[in-house]
């Protein structure tokens, strides 16, 4: 084979387009060893090849032609490493993005089964449920006092706080609140804390909270209007049929329908409280 390689040829025998080594030639990466002045046909060195792999190897693992550039611009090994360390470090804060989203998406689609197969609503049910975890933002005012508009600025104080900024938005659609038990069993609506469900791989600890495993008494209703009349329907229940309560009260918003022609969320709630069996 000769050593000097038409550019047409460079292309065939190393898998790319002669448009890729041209750009290659334009930004400086790869340029010709010769170039005839008089017909301008370019001409690459059989050794070039070498390059050109390390050029595709590296862009396979995703570093820009820039980076590139400059790796064999500075023409160091420890420039090298540490563009693969840096880029590494992106990818794996990639994946832990995509792992979040994955199951925010896991959870919404979980959410809409769920919703397709709900009893009638504002009928109460026993369910078993799993320890969960929650982000707990208090607010310092009885949420249950305050139309939409301030639930609207209890999401932004969420959204705001610095535990959270390295979450994705993905979040803030499985939100809630949490009435502790003393305020459920005196029939009191009052809850001054939002709550935020987490997976377990969030690393954050201050103002995370479990909530144990155990049998919850649950009831399900369709927009916010409607939350504390089936709250009081709950409570009231409760106290009917001796029921102990052992628990907080968690108001979930399990799915919020898309909103196209208005302003106000139209959400499903599943208000949930953990209970032991009544006596009879």
């Amino acid at each position: 084979m000769d050593d000097h390689l038409t550019i047409g040829k460079m292309a065939r025998i190393n898998g790319v387009t002669e448009q890729t080594l041209r750009l290659y030639d334009r930004i400086k990466l790869l340029e010709p060893c010769e170039i005839n002045a008089e017909t301008g046909y370019r001409y690459y060195n059989i050794k070039q090849c070498a390059q050109l792999d390390m050029i595709m190897y590296l862009k396979a693992l995703g570093i820009s032609l820039t980076e590139i550039k400059e790796c064999f611009k500075e023409g160091k090994v420890d420039k090298l490493q540490k563009t693969l360390e840096e880029h590494k470090s992106d990818i794996e804060s990639q994946m832990q993005e995509l792992a979040y989203t994955q199951k925010a998406i896991e959870r919404a689609l979980e959410n809409f089964r769920r919703y397709n197969a709900l009893p009638q609503e504002e009928t109460i049910v026993q369910e078993y449920q799993k320890a969960r975890r929650i982000f707990v933002h208090d607010t310092k005012t009885n949420l249950y006092s305050y139309g939409m508009e301030y639930y609207e600025k209890v999401l932004r104080s969420i959204k705001e706080n610095y535990i959270l900024h390295h979450l994705p938005e993905s979040y803030f659609c499985n939100v809630g609140s949490i009435m502790r038990r003393e305020h459920f069993v005196k029939t009191e609506l009052y809850a001054t804390e939002a709550v935020l469900f987490v997976d377990d791989s969030f690393e954050g600890k201050e103002g995370i909270e479990m909530i144990p495993e155990a049998v919850f008494l649950c009831t399900y209703c369709n927009g916010y209007p409607k939350e504390e009349e089936c709250l009081v329907m709950l409570m009231e229940y409760i106290k009917a049929n001796d029921y102990e309560v052992i628990g907080d009260c968690i108001s979930e918003i399990l799915i919020e329908f898309p909103i196209f022609t208005h302003y106000d969320r139209n959400a499903l709630f599943k208000l949930q409280i953990p209970v032991k069996a009544g006596k009879s």
